[in-house]
This record gives C-alpha cells, sequence and structure tokens, in this order.
C-alpha cells in the first residue's frame, strides 16, 4: 500500500485563519499558470477542470451529512473568493 504523507491542517489554530493562501502558493498548477506573470482564460478552464474532476473523484466517497456540509463549505469559499475579487477591484477603480 502506497505511503500517504502526514495529513495537512486547514487552518491556523493560533490565529485563526485559513492555511489556503499558503497552500495554494505551493500548489504545480499555480506555479505554472503564473510562471509568465498573468493568468490566461485557457488557465483557468484548466484549473475549473481540475476542480470539477477533483470533487467528481470526492463526491461519491462521503456520506450524505460529510457531503452536505463539504457543499455548503465550498460555496462559503465561493462567497469569501467574491468578496475578496471585489474588494480589489474595488481598490483598483478608486486608485486610478
Amino acid at each position: 500500500m502506497e505511503q500517504q504523507p502526514p495529513r495537512t491542517g486547514w487552518f491556523d489554530e493560533a490565529n485563526g485563519v485559513t492555511r489556503l493562501s499558503e497552500y495554494f502558493q505551493r500548489m504545480e498548477s499555480w506555479q505554472q499558470a503564473i510562471a509568465d506573470g498573468k493568468i490566461t482564460p485557457e488557465e483557468i478552464r484548466d484549473q475549473s477542470s481540475r476542480v470539477i474532476a477533483l470533487l467528481k473523484e470526492v463526491e461519491p466517497l462521503v456520506s450524505e451529512p460529510e457531503h452536505q456540509l463539504i457543499t455548503e463549505t465550498l460555496y462559503e469559499i465561493a462567497v469569501l473568493q467574491a468578496m475578496q475579487a471585489s474588494a480589489v477591484a474595488s481598490s483598483l477603480r478608486t486608485s486610478q
């Protein structure tokens, strides 16, 4: 049986924030996409395909209560990302 890497925590207990931004910066998919300093529509589509493939792999593995909790978590992450993108766009508009 293949040795699994140690489980990685999703948040920092000491300061109460997620480690998602810490993790994404180390991801190969991010490193490749940002290598030239810009994100293209094709890179966004490719990343979307990776996420969909992972969700399709995970979905049948979880119970209904776990599925509901994971779904709610994913939705809240989407809200957080939209809020962050909106704040960045707003700050760019006001700084011009």
